[in-house]
């Protein structure tokens, strides 16, 4: 690695890939695979991905490992290759990463609510996001980002998890919904409240990402700002999604969602990616404007 991230988003935006799930869906992902089997099953099905963000200009990939941690994959059935596929996921991304940029391994949450809510502890969530962390770092990970965090105490074991496994890095991002009173997690939690506990932890990168399409995420980006003192990483939707006929759409333009990325690029965010319906022509998009 040539390097920190955070080092190259003094000089500029750092962009980050976009959805891995709509590409993975437009490559023939069929309805109830597990995603994550693809690292070992169909490798150059998730390499080509990672291929093509990268030449759409994306400094960093996420690996394909989302749903990757030991308490989703049991749920699945696939609780006992945990370390295979994370690992696997890494040294895909790995392979295609071009000199002098990075790779990111992807955590995202449990699907479980944590005690007393649920009948996760914290201790073992924290043990589940260490197992997947190792493995990620095991595999070539340049650092961990964690991702669509809905609940902060989630988020914060994530964290805790991460540190244990050894990463050197990591980006922590919940994901917010507006309402009348302003953006609050799942859980109730603020945009403050969220920078003030991610740094406390010591995270290095403050996030959010899911949910909001591009034009909330200027207002959200606002306001983290003013809250954060680390670089902060945004990842809108390609706006809001649209039912027709049963099925669920995106439909932003590339041109449209690039333009929103520079005003949140303009409104204080360090670094740029997408998320849900976001392919590599966003991120090609997001590029060419943030060039321009």
């Amino acid at each position: 690695m040539t390097g920190s991230i955070v080092e190259r988003a003094l000089k500029r935006a750092v962009i980050f890939d976009g959805a891995m799930g709509t590409m993975l869906m437009a490559s023939g992902l069929a309805a109830g695979e597990v995603p994550e089997r693809l690292n070992v099953e169909r490798p150059e099905q998730v390499m080509e991905i990672h291929r093509r963000y990268y030449e759409a200009g994306a400094d960093a990939v996420h690996t394909n490992t989302f749903g990757a941690n030991p308490i989703k994959l049991a749920d699945r059935g696939y609780g006992d290759q945990t370390a295979h596929l994370n690992r696997e996921a890494a040294r895909i991304a790995r392979e295609v990463c071009p000199k002098g940029k990075y790779v990111a391994g992807d955590m995202g949450p449990t699907g479980k609510m944590m005690a007393p809510l649920g009948e996760i502890t914290r201790e073992q969530m924290e043990d589940a996001f260490q197992a997947q962390a190792e493995a990620l770092l095991q595999g070539g990970a340049d650092f961990i980002s964690i991702e669509t965090m809905f609940s902060l105490e989630e988020a914060l074991a994530a964290v805790t998890g991460a540190q244990k496994a050894g990463a050197d890095l990591i980006v922590a991002a919940t994901t917010f919904q507006r309402t009348p009173k302003g953006f609050f997690t799942m859980m109730g939690e603020t945009p403050g409240q969220c920078i003030l506990a991610f740094e406390q932890a010591g995270v290095d990168v403050v996030a959010t990402n899911c949910t909001l399409g591009s034009r909330d995420m200027i207002d959200l980006t606002r306001e983290l700002v003013d809250s954060a003192t680390r670089p902060l990483l945004v990842q809108p939707n390609a706006g809001k999604p649209v039912t027709r006929q049963g099925k669920t759409r995106y439909e932003q333009s590339p041109e449209d969602f690039a333009a929103d990325g520079l005003a949140i690029r303009r409104a204080g965010a360090a670094m740029l990616g997408g998320c849900c319906g976001t392919d590599d022509r966003f991120i090609r998009a997001l590029v060419q404007a943030l060039s321009g």
